[in-house]
């Protein structure tokens, strides 16, 4: 049993749940979650945060089995993703500052903002709003937002350690959203490999590693290829590519060649990143045993 599954009574276990977008094919969203990454996490239950929804459940004894646990649980963790400041997800967090237990811990990890609306993606918010949420310890993903920087956990996996030298000068990796929508594939760049983020995380990374420029309209996409010291340049679709510690140019696809000299390697930001999360994953620990 992990040190996070042991409260200080010797007799008692703690419940923790790690919520954070599971019925989905994103992979960003689907690895974001720190309890995938750290071995004191590894006996956390993962849900879907908005699994209180009938249309996100099997069942509706599903949802009274997911309402049954958050109401148990000892510590919620939330995160990551771009749960914040977007409708889609508003009530979802709502639901779980409501409904959970009085001594529960409520902790947010690695989310971050991610406005979004038709428009000029250029007048896009990027503020983050959490009080209403009572958060005992928050850690997002965007840096300079007025809360601790805590990027995407998924910085923890082995899999981007020490990356091949690229086999292409640029490649694509685009949302799948934007592949299934003929107008908004029509306008990104062609005639060089290309993938989209509905494949494994096992595909994803060597192919982030092939080009020595990663063009991309996705965020994980944009912050893997950064980590993995690639040149990156981002086609924004919302106010979460914004806030990056490590920011990239950003521009509309057919701006990427006059923006390529603006892109550049950042050697350090895989340790900066997996050190921020290391030490908040201390302070979670903290809060739970404190």
């Amino acid at each position: 049993m992990s040190r996070f599954s042991e409260t200080s009574t010797e007799n008692s276990v703690t419940s923790i749940i790690n919520y954070h977008r599971v019925n989905t094919s994103n992979i960003g969203d689907l690895i974001c979650a720190p309890a995938l990454w750290f071995p004191e996490l590894a006996e956390v239950g993962r849900e879907e945060i908005l699994g209180f929804k009938r249309d996100e459940s099997p069942s509706i004894e599903a949802v009274a089995a997911w309402k049954e646990r958050l109401g148990n649980a000892d510590l919620l963790i939330v995160g990551g993703g771009g749960l914040l400041e977007i409708d889609f997800f508003r009530r979802g967090l709502q639901f779980l500052a409501e409904n959970r237990k009085s001594t529960s811990r409520f902790v947010l990890w690695g989310a971050g903002h991610n406005n979004w609306q038709v428009g000029d993606w250029r007048k896009l918010k990027q503020n983050l709003e959490l009080a209403n949420y009572g958060f005992d310890l928050v850690g997002v993903r965007d840096f300079g937002c007025g809360y601790e920087w805590v990027p995407c956990a998924s910085c923890m996996a082995p899999d981007l350690d020490e990356p091949p030298e690229p086999l292409f000068d640029v490649v694509m990796y685009a949302h799948a959203g934007t592949i299934s929508n003929s107008a908004r594939a029509a306008t990104l760049p062609a005639g060089m490999p290309m993938l989209d983020n509905s494949a494994p995380f096992e595909q994803v990374i060597p192919f982030l590693a092939s080009g020595d420029l990663v063009l991309t309209d996705s965020f994980h996409g944009m912050y893997w290829a950064t980590l993995m010291g690639r040149r990156v340049i981002a086609f924004p679709s919302s106010s979460k590519f914004y806030s990056m510690k490590h920011p990239v140019p950003l521009c509309d696809p057919g701006d990427w060649q006059r923006f390529e000299p603006l892109a550049r390697r950042y050697p350090g930001a895989l340790e900066e990143c997996r050190a921020s999360n290391r030490a908040f994953a201390d302070k979670v620990l903290n809060l739970l045993h404190g």
